[in-house]
């Protein structure tokens, strides 16, 4: 095939009537179809194919981790063929995917999967700037004129990154609805039309694909020069040419007519081809410069064009008062209107999320690293003290040990008997000292009997105690996280039942008493149930505790700066709820909430459910970025 039959090929109307399906139609359809439930790279699961393009499929999936939804354009399986292209894929890639601006459709993530290359991008509602203009006709200069300064602004901060389009049209911007009902543009599919410029390929649908769209090539583009951002200006001024005439900037029955216009004819004024719309002589100015054939004669950059296109806007464009409008400049770019805040938003994959979700499992290499190596010192350790363990420490209990004079030392864990009767209504008891200097943290437990109710109490020598009887009977005791002084005194104890007259003696079966020592930083800190003791809570920071009592209460205070965040609690099915100031009783579960600095977070039983264990366990992080109020 010649190059112009190819060219030829690439102008065909897309939105042409199709009177049959092909086999190779049918082909990438079955395709299409196997991506469907796949899991890619462990992380995302594909739920449906929500569109298709010249580069390849796009489908909806979800982040298995954070139950979120995110796009991914799976591009066509022969590009993975090249190597040069996977290489070049992947400076792409890299390279997209530093774009930040709210007005593009933002890359979180790439990669190779099935043998086809991928990548993930933010998940957008709405529908193509193209396809609006065909359905509604041109659109009038006091609503497009935003939308252009929004599209300026992704692409002063794509280029300002030396990254160029190459294939900007209104097929390549979505138009969603801010919260004030507005049109809110998203540029997406930068870079990738500099994939596939591939040796000639085999297929008619690929020859297409080399030349891009000829409606909207830069006269260099067309002739094979190397481009820069200028070239990105020129496909601009074609882009809003269609928009503000509902007309392509040059047409011709064949693709070869279309491109000699592109490199020869003058671009007419938008009014002369849209008399009706009321385009200002202004705005002729600004799009014929924009089209201008050579590079120099154009606007010199997206942001001298979105200085202008803002300008114009101001002197042309009255309020509903009769007053000229006044533009706002919101975050790092100049914008007409309102930000962008759509409904669902929570249910979308952000930029925010993944840099929350890699944070974490970089964390998370460095505790199995570290909780690796504390393994390791912790078994050296035992061994040495197995053999040089002091005098007196024991391993099982030895009586009598009935009060705290007579408490027998332990160095962990012990294991010991509820037997003789201190008195027909009172049962064993038996104390355990375990030594230590300076402020701790301790974590005690003990298994239950299996007639006994067991008691467990904790005291040190400031006085600071603690006791537990949440359990029945055959159920063990705990208590968590406890911050203690000096040397612990433990006691283990039997309760009677209500109708229970003589206490019981049990010398057959035996309880294990462990007291673990633990890192401050690596949950709650208990008592924490009064405001002067409230336990820190650090942003992304997933905190973790326990409600050891059915009247527990534990107090947190939030550390970050003032903003809204996502606050995530778990509480493994178990009855729990959590407060602000406010009192509102939530459920575990993820929230979007305003966390003001210093404020306090309440978390205790939930008395609307039944309970089902006698210790709550719970965890909660705080994630995504905080707006100053």
């Amino acid at each position: 095939m010649t190059r112009a039959s190819a060219l030829e090929a690439a102008v065909k109307d897309p939105t042409a009537p199709q009177t049959a399906i092909s086999t190779e139609d049918r082909r990438i359809s079955d395709s299409n179809q196997a991506w469907l439930g796949k899991v890619v790279e462990g992380r995302y699961r594909v739920l449906e194919v929500i569109g298709r393009g010249g580069m390849g499929v796009v489908y909806r999936v979800e982040h298995l981790r954070m139950g979120k939804v995110a796009a991914m354009k799976v591009l066509h399986r022969d590009l993975a063929d090249d190597v040069d292209v996977i290489h070049r894929f992947e400076r792409e890639a890299a390279a997209v995917s530093r774009l930040h601006h709210p007005h593009t459709v933002q890359v979180f993530d790439f990669g190779t999967a099935n043998g086809a290359l991928y990548l993930i991008m933010e998940y957008v509602r709405g529908q193509d700037l193209g396809r609006i203009i065909d359905r509604d006709g041109p659109m009038p200069w006091a609503r497009a004129a935003p939308l252009f300064a929004q599209i300026c602004g992704a692409l002063q901060e794509a280029h300002e990154l030396s990254i160029v389009h190459r294939d900007l049209k209104p097929e390549n911007v979505l138009i969603t609805r801010s919260t004030a009902g507005r049109d809110y543009a998203k540029v997406l599919d930068f870079g990738l039309a500099k994939l596939d410029q591939r040796n000639a390929p085999k297929r008619e649908t690929e020859r297409s694909q080399i030349v891009g769209t000829p409606y909207f090539m830069s006269p260099e583009q067309i002739r094979g020069e190397d481009v820069d951002t200028r070239s990105d200006i020129y496909s601009f001024g074609a882009l809003m040419f269609q928009v503000l005439t509902g007309q392509h900037l040059y047409s011709g029955t064949t693709a070869v007519g279309v491109l000699t216009k592109h490199l020869t004819a003058d671009p007419d004024a938008p009014s002369m081809r849209a008399p009706k719309m009321g385009i200002p002589p202004a705005v002729d100015h600004l799009v014929r410069k924009a089209l201008a054939r050579d590079p120099a004669g154009r606007w010199q950059s997206a942001q001298l064009l979105g200085e202008a296109i803002e300008e114009i806007y101001n002197e042309t464009v009255s309020d509903a008062t009769g007053q000229k409008s006044v533009s706002k400049k919101l975050g790092g770019g100049t914008l007409l209107f309102d930000s962008h805040e759509d409904a669902g938003s929570d249910v979308r994959l952000r930029r925010s999320d993944i840099d929350a979700y890699e944070a974490s499992i970089r964390r998370r290499r460095v505790w199995v690293w570290l909780l690796m190596l504390l393994f390791t010192l912790a078994a050296a350790a035992g061994v040495v003290w197995l053999v040089l363990r002091p005098p007196g420490v024991m391993s099982e209990e030895n009586e009598p040990n009935n009060d705290p004079s007579t408490a027998n030392r332990i160095a962990s864990v012990v294991k010991g008997v509820l037997g003789k009767r201190m008195s027909p209504n009172e049962g064993d008891k038996d104390y355990y000292r375990f030594e230590g200097s300076g402020r701790r943290v301790v974590t005690v437990t003990v298994t239950g009997l299996p007639n006994i109710d067991v008691n467990l109490a904790v005291d040190d020598t400031s006085g600071h105690g603690a006791a537990i009887d949440e359990g029945r009977v055959g159920q063990g005791e705990a208590l968590h996280r406890r911050v203690i002084d000096g040397p612990v005194i433990v006691s283990v104890g039997q309760t009677l039942g209500k109708d229970q007259k003589l206490a019981t003696e049990n010398v057959s079966d035996v309880y294990e008493l462990t007291v673990i020592e633990e890192r401050a930083d690596s949950g709650e800190l208990e008592p924490n149930n009064m405001e002067a003791d409230a336990t820190p809570l650090v942003p992304t920071y997933e905190l973790r505790g326990y409600l050891d009592t059915a009247t527990d209460v534990d107090l947190l205070r939030w550390t970050g700066e003032t903003g809204t965040y996502i606050v995530v609690v778990r509480a493994d099915g178990v009855p729990l709820q959590w407060k602000l100031g406010d009192g509102q009783a939530r459920t575990p579960g993820e929230a979007t909430i305003e966390l003001r600095k210093g404020e306090l977070i309440r978390v205790e039983r939930n008395p609307a459910q039944p309970q089902t264990k006698p210790d709550v366990s719970w965890s909660i992080v705080v994630v995504g970025s905080g707006r100053a109020k």
